[in-house]
């Protein structure tokens, strides 16, 4: 668990509250073919903190024991076109921009393999890569592909890296700078190679007022400022950050530092971000209104949600935990469907059933996928109200000022 009085990346103990929730599910995105086991469970707390002197945000009460990933764990997002030609396009960077081909290529908590079967494929590189939810063939593309069911650590110092990815882990870890320690033991043999890694931008959680961007898996939540302590203070030197996904994840990238790790007199200005400030009364706010407003769509027909991934879960689990107002949830990912939403019990249904449930409203998670759903929904020649409700939130916080 966190140290809940110091910041576990810079050791500060100027902290300020951000939010509290309790009794929330402690996993977003496992596969629950029960509605029952679904209702029952697990759950936590949340006490998002962030430190005053680094910016970086956590969740002081996680207990690391309580979320395992396992075989059972299922985040794929690659079924949305949207999101697949989104990776295509970071591959493509990697690859053409960054020169990433004819390479060893490591992923640190590479899922089922996808993103990393890419890389190989256009870059024509050595790929390995290390989870413990990983579920495939072991040895793959004629040996050019290998996956461990394990994490990747020092212990991995056998395997020569040119280059290290590792996309959405870090925020899973309770612990950051210990993991990227680790990891640069595990390039010591390799002090020329590149690192790049992804995780969600709490500044754009905090400039959006999403509020349903807080959950119990992701535990640390980083911008361009606490991420760069964080590698710094590990060994490494920060090479670029960049926002991408219309600014909801940042693209770092580093290498090894020439010292092997030692510690640099590393001076940093005092933190403020007064987008966090009052997010917890903006909750509040945003709640209120959001219960109203489907009060309203459901006053008009059936109303559905669209994407079971945590964004979708949480936002269920806080305006509609007794399944009194969402008759079910979408989602493309054909490993979700017949499932149920941890915690509330939503069923999970797939396109193909869209014309069954004689929908009204469909609200959507992530604006970046309207486009999508709206010709999927155009396709079938269905008659439903779509609503972006990030962009319906921003709006009710506009008006709040």
């Amino acid at each position: 668990m966190f140290k809940k009085n110091h910041c576990p990346i810079c050791q500060s103990s100027s902290l300020s509250d951000v939010i509290k929730r309790s009794n929330i599910p402690v996993y977003q995105n496992v596969l629950i073919n029960n509605f029952e086991a679904a209702r029952q469970i697990p759950r936590g707390d949340l006490e998002i903190l962030e430190c005053m002197e680094c910016g970086f945000v956590y969740n002081s009460v996680f207990d690391t024991n309580k979320v395992v990933y396992s075989s059972d764990y299922e985040n794929t997002q690659s079924y949305s076109t949207y999101f697949n030609t989104y990776l295509d396009d970071l591959v493509d960077a990697l690859v053409i921009k960054k020169g990433v081909s004819n390479l060893n290529v490591v992923e640190v908590g590479c899922g089922k393999g996808g993103f990393l079967r890419k890389v190989v494929e256009v870059g024509n590189n050595y790929g390995y890569g290390f989870d413990p939810s990983y579920i495939g063939p072991e040895v793959d593309y004629g040996g050019k592909l290998r996956f461990e069911k394990k994490l990747y650590n020092e212990e991995s110092v056998n395997i020569k890296a040119d280059v290290v990815l590792c996309r959405h882990v870090i925020e899973h870890i309770s612990e950051p700078v210990m993991l990227l320690k680790s990891i640069r033991k595990a390039l010591i043999h390799s002090p020329q190679a590149r690192v790049f890694f992804e995780t969600p931008c709490v500044d754009w959680i905090f400039e959006n007022k999403v509020m349903f961007d807080f959950f119990y898996e992701h535990c640390s939540y980083f911008n361009e400022k606490s991420i760069s302590k964080a590698f710094e203070l590990a060994g490494f030197e920060v090479v670029s950050i960049d926002r991408i996904f219309n600014g909801q994840y940042m693209w770092l990238e580093a290498r090894p530092a020439e010292d092997n790790g030692a510690l640099k007199n590393l001076s940093y200005t005092k933190y403020v971000d007064p987008s966090s400030r009052g997010f917890s009364k903006n909750e509040f706010e945003w709640k209120c209104k959001a219960l109203e407003q489907v009060s309203i769509y459901c006053g008009e027909g059936k109303v559905a949600l669209w994407g079971a991934g945590a964004k979708g879960v949480t936002l269920l689990n806080m305006i509609d935990p007794e399944l009194k107002h969402i008759d079910c949830v979408i989602d493309v990912n054909p490993n979700k469907v017949g499932n149920f939403i941890p915690g509330t019990g939503h069923k999970i249904i797939g396109v193909d059933s869209l014309g069954d449930k004689d929908l009204s409203t469909i609200i959507i998670t992530n604006s970046n996928y309207l486009d999508e759903i709206k010709k999927i929904v155009q396709q079938k020649k269905l008659n439903m109200n779509l609503v972006d409700i990030e962009t319906w939130s921003a709006q009710q916080n506009a008006s709040h000022q």
